[in-house]
């Protein structure tokens, strides 16, 4: 028994020998310890690895049971990120295309003379062939009347037809019941572009039925009570004879109705007509190709004969 006693003590006192010297070499070589330790270490984290491999999937599995929202929200979460980068991505096309389209009705403001209040479209009104309108968010308190002319960069949108402290509503061109004193390019004829053919056709009479509208004619505004002078309206696209007389056409309007956005409101007039400067310049025609040069008009060689 006493025997049994001393050997179980002596082999406590070995093995905390072998633990002092394990704890000794890793705190002066770290890792790198080779040797019984490095045998030692080797071997149990093997073993710590497979047990790990082994034991961590089933530990997500219990931590996805145990917490189900936690993958759902970051989803969420990761969701709501890509929404507002998408956000962040149209804000700053809009701003880029609104700049451009500023920058543009300025360009043209300019060219004309026009003072005028810039405005954006806020609401369309009833579009069923009846009232071709639109609301802007200027009004009265911006210095916008009735009667007042609107533009954008493309041309003549139409006039202001009711005014509200911050608002306007807008009468287009296309209106059923606008009629927009009109003048041919590069002449002074006159004539009439009233609306009802719907937003991308216009009817100009010509007054005086001696002359002849022919297709590819521009007009602009001659200006009146209503409209400042100046303002490109559209070009001829399609000629109808009247008694004989070609004085009546269709015109398509250089504004597009759907696409209305910034628009401007002139508040006074130049201080001269502006002419055609407004229109964009015509583009040149082709210039013919030179035929091709032959060899008929080569002299003979001479033989040297006498």
């Amino acid at each position: 028994m006493g025997r049994d006693t001393r050997r179980s003590r002596l082999v406590i006192v070995a093995l905390l020998i072998v633990a002092f010297t394990l704890i000794t070499l890793d705190y002066r070589t770290g890792r790198s310890a080779t040797g019984a330790r490095g045998v030692v270490h080797s071997v149990l984290g093997g073993v710590e690895n497979g047990v790990t491999a082994v034991t961590r999937p089933i530990g997500r599995t219990v931590s996805s049971l145990a917490h189900p929202n936690r993958y759902h929200d970051r989803a969420d979460r990761l969701a709501q990120d890509n929404a507002r980068l998408r956000r962040q991505i149209a804000d700053d096309g809009q701003v880029t295309r609104l700049s451009k389209e500023l920058s543009d009705l300025r360009l043209l403001a300019d060219k004309g003379q026009y003072s005028i209040v810039p405005a954006k479209v806020i609401a369309v009104g009833d579009v069923t062939g009846t009232d071709w309108t639109v609301t802007i968010n200027a009004g009265r308190d911006d210095g916008v009347v009735v009667d007042k002319t609107v533009l954008n960069a493309d041309g003549l949108v139409g006039t202001v037809s009711a005014v509200t402290a911050h608002t306007a509503v807008v009468r287009l061109a296309c209106d059923p019941g606008s009629r927009i004193g009109a003048r041919l390019e590069r002449t002074q004829l006159l004539g009439a572009v009233a609306g009802g053919q719907g937003p991308s056709t216009l009817t100009f009479t010509l007054y005086d039925a001696s002359f002849r509208v022919q297709k590819g004619d521009r007009l602009v505004t001659f200006g009146s009570l209503d409209y400042v002078a100046g303002v490109p309206i559209g070009e001829v696209t399609k000629v109808t004879d009247v008694g004989g007389l070609s004085r009546t056409a269709e015109v398509k309007p250089f504004v597009h109705v759907g696409t209305l956005d910034l628009v401007g409101v002139v508040v006074s007039r130049p201080p001269a007509d502006p002419g055609d400067r407004l229109l964009s310049p015509r583009p040149l025609p082709p210039q013919p190709t030179a035929p091709a040069q032959s060899g008929a008009g080569t002299a003979p060689a001479q033989d040297g004969t006498g």
